[in-house]
């Protein structure tokens, strides 16, 4: 990419899924679904998502989805063993659908893994590479697991990065601002509206 060519932007949106983001979903630690900031984070995300669709950004939404008997999930960490524990994200179930207002549309790129990063286990790359992204976009839950994975594995494959900081979330407040500042070394994290807002100036 030489200095004057323009930028090929995606955007990756992680984990926008009914047992993540429902009230009724049975992953509890992701969202805070209960407080103000979460109904501020969805809105801000459905936002992004329909602004970088006009600006005509590659759009790539990647789930994480279970076999009905748990045979495919990694029994290495705690996190991965909850999800078991509280019967969540099995595929084909609803609460591994995608949440209202984040459903694939035609033409954009779907992933479904069984891991953090985006690009663990899936075909995200080749995918991104045919289309010949040099920048991504990341925004999703949770902001210390998902978010976090996916930006370190982006950065080491040599992409440009940034990250939406009002696009992300955890259940846990205090990991994801620490997130934040430990991405600001691998990403620019800055506010959807700023980045969208530039592009629609280029």
């Amino acid at each position: 990419m030489s200095d004057d060519a323009p930028i090929s932007d995606a955007l990756i949106a992680l984990h926008f899924q009914n047992d993540i983001c429902h009230p009724e979903g049975r992953i509890p630690f992701s969202l805070d679904r209960s407080a103000d900031g979460a109904a501020r984070f969805l809105h801000a995300s459905k936002r992004a998502l329909a602004a970088a669709r006009r600006a005509g950004w590659t759009i790539a939404h990647m789930h994480i989805a279970f076999a009905e008997d748990y045979s495919d999930l990694l029994r290495n960490c705690r996190l991965f063993l909850k999800t078991e524990t509280l019967g969540a994200l099995k595929r084909g179930s609803w609460g591994a659908a995608p949440y209202k207002g984040f459903e694939p549309g035609n033409g954009e790129i779907f992933v479904t893994g069984n891991g953090n990063s985006a690009f663990r286990r899936t075909d995200l790359e080749p995918l991104l590479r045919a289309r010949a992204i040099d920048r991504l976009n990341v925004l999703g839950l949770a902001t210390q697991f998902s978010v976090e994975h996916t930006v370190r594995d982006a950065a080491d494959m040599g992409y440009l990065v940034r990250v939406f900081a009002d696009c992300c979330t955890s259940g846990d407040l205090e990991a994801h601002r620490a997130s934040l500042r430990t991405l600001g070394m691998l990403a620019d994290v800055v506010s959807s509206e700023t980045a969208l807002h530039e592009n629609s100036k280029t």
